[in-house]
């Protein structure tokens, strides 16, 4: 029998709305630094190249990392609990090396590469103590499947909000709000951002509360440093899930970091309000699949939904592939694209945030203990592998292409230069620049190659994920047998 007792409004809601500041904050690092640097403060082909390596490079440490880090926060015992201490710091000290990162310290070549290195290297190992603690605490919450999906539904719901809203935002605010110039633009976000980022995370440390239940509370054995390989490589399904995962989120950033420069490039609409109503298009279908599903699972089983899910993303690329191609390119077809496109992708992001949480249960079962942290560790890591690759491509697009070089690099000049230049004028000096091929590779990248990947994820998690609510319920009644016996 599953433990149902409810969970209070208070802790569910603080809970899920702090995800939205937690968002708007990595967003803005996720999504906007490349643009930070080619766009607002110009680097050359070599250091877009080294920034690209850079990052790629600091998941290997991260692969050591973000384990250990959820080793340490299993082992914490404290009168806050072993999550919210955690919350807290990673919050304060990843606010500041992000505002440092979108700061314009006057560099060039070797000494702004390695200045770069050394505040990416921090955010990353300070974002991780929040990021680990964060998503940890969501299974310790409740072992009932109903009310996990109401949970990951609502904080994907907030956490969507607050992608989007930065993603929107950011460059409307930097291309045509701000009265400064763009650094200036880009030191305001950071900061402004990065106080929402705190606040929220001060709110989850005063209001929510570690749930008791029977299951997630058992008393066991603290978990080594030499057992990590076992709690992850041991737990099949969980290898299977972190396998999707990379896959899966690898696709989805590719085709968000590239849209900022799909429309300033490819759609030729550089500045106005158009990836603004593109990004509000995307924010509406998200937030629509993600409330939706909790109704959905209801009526249907998880891999049906998944099904469908990878129907409508099949049916969104196919859309953004024929626009400009065979239909028009205009903001009806690519907002339709969108719409179908991010709508799939909602769901998908709360089915796989349900089966990571069951995951943690299925190791407690077969391996006799509880490593929530270590398997919600996972999900960061492959998060941030899947944005350094992401950058890689990105940074390989933009440099190969020829994109960099011959138009974004012009703009950037041409700005610097004359800070009033009109809205006009940038854009024909885009397409004085631009060619078919850029925008052919530029295409190629946004949607093809997500697109593969996606599907891959897909038929991995259809081969070879077994745990269904039959199989969780056994593990669940099986685990509460324990306990008691226990006691």
């Amino acid at each position: 029998m599953n433990e149902t007792t409810s969970i209070s409004k208070k802790t569910k809601y603080t809970y899920a709305m702090s995800g939205m500041g937690r968002d708007m904050m990595y967003t803005l690092y996720s999504t906007y630094l490349l643009v930070f640097f080619t766009d607002v403060i110009g680097v050359s082909n070599w250091e877009l190249i080294a920034v690209g390596t850079i990052i790629a490079v600091a998941r290997i440490w991260d692969a050591i990392n973000d384990p250990m880090m959820g080793i340490i926060i299993d082992n914490t015992h404290t009168r806050f609990g072993k999550f919210k201490p955690w919350i807290l710091i990673g919050a304060l000290t990843s606010a500041i090396c992000f505002f440092l990162l979108f700061q314009d310290f006057g560099l060039s070549g070797t000494a702004f590469v390695v200045v770069f290195a050394i505040l990416y290297v921090l955010s990353g190992m300070t974002f991780t103590m929040n990021d680990i603690a964060y998503w940890s605490m969501y299974p310790s919450f409740t072992t009932d499947p109903r009310e996990r999906e109401k949970i990951g539904s609502l904080a994907r719901v907030f956490a969507s909000l607050g992608m989007f809203i930065t993603i929107a935002f950011v460059p409307i605010f930097y291309q045509d709000l701000y009265p400064g110039t763009p650094k200036e633009a880009f030191t305001v976000l950071a900061g402004g951002i990065g106080l929402i980022f705190i606040i929220s995370q001060i709110l989850i440390f005063i209001n929510v509360k570690e749930h008791k239940n029977p299951i997630t509370k058992a008393k066991q054995v603290n978990t080594k440093f030499k057992d990590i390989l076992k709690v992850i490589f041991k737990n099949d399904q969980l290898v299977v899930i972190i396998v999707a995962i990379f896959l899966f989120n690898t696709g989805y950033f590719i085709t968000t970091a590239l849209g900022i420069y799909f429309f300033n490039y490819d759609f030729n609409k550089y500045g106005g309000v158009e990836f603004m109503l593109f990004s509000i298009i995307l924010a509406v279908s998200q937030l629509s699949a993600l409330i939706l599903f909790p109704f959905l699972a209801k009526k249907m089983t998880r891999k049906k939904i998944f099904g469908i899910a990878i129907l409508m993303i099949s049916v969104g690329y196919a859309l953004f592939l024929s626009v400009g191609n065979i239909l028009p390119q205009n903001m009806i077809f690519v907002g339709l694209a969108g719409f179908v496109l991010f709508s799939g992708e909602g769901f998908i992001q709360v089915l796989v945030l349900c089966m990571l949480a069951d995951t943690t249960e299925y190791g407690q079962w077969k391996l006799g203990t509880r490593n929530e942290s270590v398997v919600f560790a996972i999900n960061p890591f492959m998060v941030k592998l899947a944005t350094s690759v992401q950058t890689i491509i990105v940074a390989a697009t933009l440099a190969v292409s020829g994109l960099n070089e011959f138009v974004i690099n012009p703009v950037q000049a041409a700005t610097e230069a004359d800070p009033n230049i009109s809205t006009e004028a940038i854009r024909a000096l885009i397409a004085a620049n631009v060619t078919d091929e850029m925008l052919l590779m530029l295409r190629t990248s946004m949607v093809v190659i997500p697109f593969i990947l996606i599907m891959i994820s897909y038929v991995i998690y259809r081969w070879k994920f077994k745990i269904d609510t039959k199989m969780y319920q056994q593990i669940t009644e099986d685990l509460l047998k324990r306990v008691e016996n226990q006691e």
